[in-house]
């Protein structure tokens, strides 16, 4: 399970190395950290911009990674109950031979 983001790590990396997007790898954003990347912070104001946002990015993220552990919470359950049915059919079958 992934970890949840730090507002602080985050203000770092978009300090010293936002420019180029290192903030937005930071995020989970690979796709916004190359076009960083290419357009030093989106020729600087989107470095700006992202001062005044970033408390909302984090959050966002973290909401993200928060929906995904859900999710996989989700799906080992049902992987669980599959394995269970298995097992009772495997049991059930081995009784039918037996008969």
């Amino acid at each position: 399970m992934a970890r949840e983001r730090n507002t602080f790590v985050a203000y770092l990396l978009w300090l010293i190395f936002g420019i180029f997007g290192a903030h937005k790898l930071y995020l989970r954003r690979p796709i916004m950290a190359l076009v960083y990347l290419c357009t030093a912070g989106l020729f600087v104001i989107g470095w700006i911009v992202d001062l005044f946002t970033m408390v909302e990015q984090v959050a966002a993220c973290n909401d993200r990674i928060y929906d995904e552990s859900e999710e996989s919470a989700f799906m080992e359950e049902q992987l669980d109950r599959i394995d269970e049915l298995e097992d009772q059919v495997d049991e059930l079958t081995d009784r039918l031979r037996k008969l």
